[in-house]
């Protein structure tokens, strides 16, 4: 099994994508501006890049079919990151029972989109920057 820290990030991190595969709807006002690049952990990003593009034709998100997204990507652009491990990782995101009213569960998703929302303000100044 694929292992990440145990931080509140992470855990964050984790919650989110597990909300997810299971076909529970982020909020729109919070998360609206949530991209793969605000994930902490590659894979995390890559998991969400290819939710993103399932749901945006209409397919119905879940593990198994965000796996044959990963696999069929993997096989356009070589070399490309290995998968070992990813299929039970996105099974143990999308299994995950946690109390969404546990303070620990709560502290996470705060620690997720506070570290997102300075990434974003980060990318947006360095755009601005740019110009």
């Amino acid at each position: 099994m694929i292992r990440f820290e145990d931080d509140d990030r992470t855990r964050g991190e984790q919650h989110v994508l597990g909300a997810v595969l299971q076909g529970k709807p982020l909020h729109p006002g919070v998360w609206q501006t949530l991209c793969p690049e605000d994930f902490a952990h590659d894979l995390h990003g890559r998991i969400f890049r290819h939710a993103e593009r399932l749901a945006a034709v209409g397919v119905q998100v879940n593990p198994a079919a965000v796996y044959e997204s990963m696999r069929q990507d993997r096989r356009k652009h070589q070399p490309a990151p290995a998968l070992d491990g990813v299929a039970d990782y996105l099974e143990a995101l999308s299994c995950s029972k946690s109390n969404p009213l546990h303070s620990a569960h709560i502290r996470a998703l705060a620690a997720f989109h506070n570290a997102s929302i300075e990434q974003h303000t980060a990318r947006v100044a360095s755009a601005r920057g740019s110009k």
